[in-house]
């Protein structure tokens, strides 16, 4: 960015790309004294998923991210903005415009960059340990509800007519192991 009619010229402040979402996240000065901007970048993500799907996903990255920096003393966060609605949310979205945005503005009103990086730099860790969590329940959940759906499968499969020579006994075993054996648990080995 360049400070108008000054000629400063900065670079990016902090910049850290989400290695399986593909959301680059940037930290930028914005153009007031003491205002800051986070920028979620999704074009690569849209690319691959299609917009709706990645714009939820950065959606919710944005919030998140969002809600660490606000537990951060001497900020004042600004609304999450959506270029794609920038016409306003009654017309159709810019299938172009793929980030979201949003200011951070110092209690001072002056910039403090280390500090800003510093404190950004943590948010972003922390956003993304909660993000990684919340991630893995969602698998764990998907993974059970396959588990169980594979199960019921399974069962009216047993109680057909090709099996109903099998024994109770075997029909229960088979339910009780054939099922763990299809989803068997990935264990990490150090």
């Amino acid at each position: 960015m360049t400070g108008v009619g000054e000629n400063e010229n900065w670079a990016v402040l902090a910049e850290h790309r989400l290695e399986r979402t593909g959301l680059q996240v940037k930290l930028d000065k914005g153009f007031e004294e003491g205002t800051y901007c986070v920028c979620i970048e999704f074009d690569e993500l849209a690319s691959r998923q299609g917009f709706t799907a990645a714009h939820r996903l950065a959606e919710r990255y944005c919030a998140a991210l969002k809600g660490q920096l606000g537990c951060r003393a001497g900020y004042s966060l600004g609304q999450i903005e959506d270029a794609s609605r920038a016409e306003g949310t009654r017309r159709k979205r810019d299938l172009e415009s793929t980030f979201l945005s949003f200011d951070i503005t110092t209690g001072d009103g002056r910039f403090h960059d280390a500090r800003m990086q510093e404190d950004f730099r943590l948010a972003f860790l922390r956003a993304g340990q909660a993000w990684d969590q919340v991630e893995a329940r969602a698998q764990a959940q998907r993974r059970k509800g396959r588990e169980e759906e594979f199960r019921r499968q399974l069962a009216r499969l047993l109680e057909g007519s090709t099996y109903e020579g099998i024994d109770v006994a075997t029909k229960e075993r088979l339910l009780a192991e054939v099922p763990a054996l299809a989803f068997a648990r990935k264990s990490m080995e150090l």
